[in-house]
């Protein structure tokens, strides 16, 4: 059995974050024209608006869980927790600020375990109001991991 490199794994994590960023592009599409409140919208707008907070959690956990993390250990860093990870992230240009992605990870949270959707309409307006700094954050580690040697 021929055991994946870091970098391989690096690479499919990769992949897998650029197919859920077309993935939040599409919701974000859908739920465009929507109220920031969504108060007086029907189900299957409901439906696209949880789609699209959903869709944006599972992106900036790909992002800090595997692509940040596997970026660490291409680069032979220690394991570390994350705000290790985020600070790696801030260190490397990414972000501006560490605090950006703890911030989107702590909405990530929210989403994962609102289980009622009682916080829906603000993460919502959250997630659309960072998605734009989300796609930047996610073009500078792909642009930086494809200028890392092979």
């Amino acid at each position: 059995m021929n055991p994946e490199t870091p970098r391989r794994l690096l690479d499919h994590a990769l992949v897998e974050l650029e197919a859920a960023r077309r993935h939040l592009d599409f919701s974000a599409e859908r739920v465009r024209n929507l109220p920031g409140d969504l108060q007086l919208i029907s189900e299957a707008q409901l439906e696209s608006a949880e789609a699209f907070t959903s869709r944006f959690a599972r992106t900036v956990d790909l992002l800090v869980n595997k692509v940040l993390r596997g970026l660490d250990r291409v680069e032979l860093k220690p394991p570390g927790t994350l705000l290790d990870v985020v600070n790696g992230a801030e260190q490397r240009g990414f972000v501006a600020s560490a605090a950006t992605l703890r911030e989107m990870k702590m909405v990530r949270n929210e989403v994962a375990h609102d289980y009622a959707g009682t916080r829906l309409p603000a993460v919502f307006a959250y997630c659309r109001e960072r998605k734009p700094a989300l796609d930047e954050i996610c073009g500078h580690v792909r642009d930086y991991v494809r200028n890392l040697p092979a």
